[in-house]
């Protein structure tokens, strides 16, 4: 027997894997973490997800993943080489921190169990179709799952899976009575949306000939303008409630299915988490620097308000200043007149009255009189004389 090469079957290598690191058992065949989690992955063996080794060293007990039954029974022996130790720059090493993607095994056969599940399979009708040909819900019920009746059983048994891997990555599946809000998964505190949709194809329709002629007798009818064509792949999509920009879908490929991709939306959900907390961190943080600028825009403002209020302000008191020296001016020139001797002498006395009232008038013009009155103009508005 070659001593580079080792055989194992299917349960003894699952036992491995749950029993050793993914990475230091990798280490122990000279294979790389990544390439012994995709020898695991094709073989359809689960591997532990992210926190399971965290949980089992502080006295938690993680549910183990059990060894699915496969059809292909060439899968069931497993033959590694050996490989001298690998130089570290060889070795396509997981970065840290970043977990290793599971594999959530989607059987044919799985019996349906998850509660929620259950009740959104009896909240869909069987009969009732729209336009596209894809099943609807009983009313007053939204449902993450819309496909043709075809592919309904395969939606299930996929969404089934994901939501009993989500109990063991600490996920919370939320769709309360009367189930009449979208499911959501709840993670690090954030609420996730998610459905899973058959894709249809739309094409022009063309007018049959018994619809020409129905149209032919009656004017107003018109054939449909789009035919729809249920391609039977399937979308799965993750998304933020809270932000629409955040969002990720998986679509069924020509090689890859989703039942592959099921592994890599319970990694993203804990990705998508973080980017929702980090969205909302930089808006706010948004909002406070626009809060900020706001705040700077206002006090300059105030400060060109104040400015020029202030220069109306003076303005205003240079103005009364300057009228109240034009009627003293006018007050000592009319004096002169009345001291005149070509003055009738009967004009004189009603004379005199005007230059006194001239004379008090131009005092209560003149800022200059009253210099706490002058001071509260210039730092009070409004300008209120008497005041």
């Amino acid at each position: 027997m070659d001593p580079k090469r080792i055989t194992f079957t299917r349960p003894e290598l699952h036992e491995k894997v749950w029993s050793v690191p993914v990475r230091t058992l990798a280490r122990e065949f000279g294979l790389s973490d990544v390439g012994l989690a995709k020898l695991c992955r094709r073989h359809q063996i689960p591997v532990p997800g992210r926190g399971y080794w965290a949980r089992l060293q502080f006295g938690q007990s993680p549910k183990r993943v059990a060894l699915p039954p496969i059809a292909d029974s060439r899968l069931e022996s497993i033959e590694i080489t050996r490989h001298e130790k690998l130089k570290s720059e060889q070795i396509t090493m997981v970065p840290e921190g970043q977990a290793v993607i599971p594999t959530i095994v989607v059987a044919e056969d799985r019996p349906i169990t998850h509660p929620v599940v259950l009740q959104i399979d009896k909240s869909i009708l069987r009969k009732s179709v729209d336009e596209r040909g894809l099943l609807l819900a009983r009313k007053g019920r939204v449902v993450p799952i819309v496909t043709s009746i075809e592919a309904l059983p395969r939606a299930i048994r996929l969404i089934d899976a994901f939501f009993s891997a989500l109990g063991d990555a600490a996920c919370v599946l939320k769709w309360p009575a009367p189930y009449n809000a979208a499911a959501s998964i709840v993670v690090q505190e954030e609420e996730l949306l998610f459905s899973i949709s058959e894709i249809v194809e739309r094409h022009n329709h063309k007018p049959t000939k018994e619809e020409a002629e129905r149209q032919k007798k009656n004017y107003w009818e018109r054939p449909p303008k789009w035919d729809c064509i249920r391609t039977g792949k399937l979308r799965f999509v993750l998304g933020s409630r809270e932000f629409e920009g955040i969002h990720r879908s998986w679509t069924d490929g020509k090689i890859r299915k989703l039942e592959t991709c099921l592994g890599e939306a319970l990694i993203e959900c804990e990705t998508m988490a973080k980017a929702v907390k980090k969205e909302r961190e930089d808006r706010a943080e948004s909002a406070r620097r626009r809060a900020e600028e706001f705040k700077r825009e206002e006090e300059a403002r105030k400060r060109r308000d104040e400015y020029n209020r202030k220069a109306e302000a003076v303005k205003k008191l240079v103005q009364a200043w300057h009228e109240s020296n034009l009627i003293r001016s006018f007050a000592v020139a009319l004096q002169k007149q009345i001291d005149d001797a070509r003055t009738p002498e009967e004009s004189k006395p009603e004379l005199r009255s005007m230059v006194d009232w001239a004379q008090r008038h131009a005092d209560y013009l003149d800022p200059l009189t009253d210099l706490g009155w002058t001071l509260r103009q210039f730092k009070n508005p409004p300008w209120l004389y008497g005041h």
